[in-house]
């Protein structure tokens, strides 16, 4: 029962935060989109092997590392990409992040 209350904060937090972004210009629906698409393909490519593979087979824990690593690096691939995304007046993200700070 206690995931019920942890579904329940999540989502709480989720919002307050699309909110908070939402009124200091910094939200952007496709970006959101995006990152939800990224996390479901890390998802699969972590969790392929362990569905496709058999554990017993010896290049098990050399496939399952190659796919931590590629996940690794897409991960770092997703944050220069995020941090390039351009908002509705054409500002980077970083660039409106240091306009907040100011």
């Amino acid at each position: 029962m206690w995931w019920i209350a942890f579904v329940v904060l999540q989502a709480v937090m989720l919002i307050s935060g699309i909110r908070r972004a939402e009124r200091a210009r910094r939200w952007s629906w496709s970006g959101f989109v995006f990152a939800l698409g990224f996390a479901a393909l890390e998802g699969v490519l972590i969790s392929a092997p362990l569905f496709l593979m058999n554990m017993n087979n010896r290049y098990f824990w050399l496939v399952y590392g190659a796919a931590w690593v590629v996940a690794a690096g897409n991960f770092v691939w997703f944050l220069m990409v995020m941090r390039r995304w351009k908002f509705k007046d054409g500002k980077t993200s970083l660039d409106a992040n240091q306009q907040n700070r100011r």
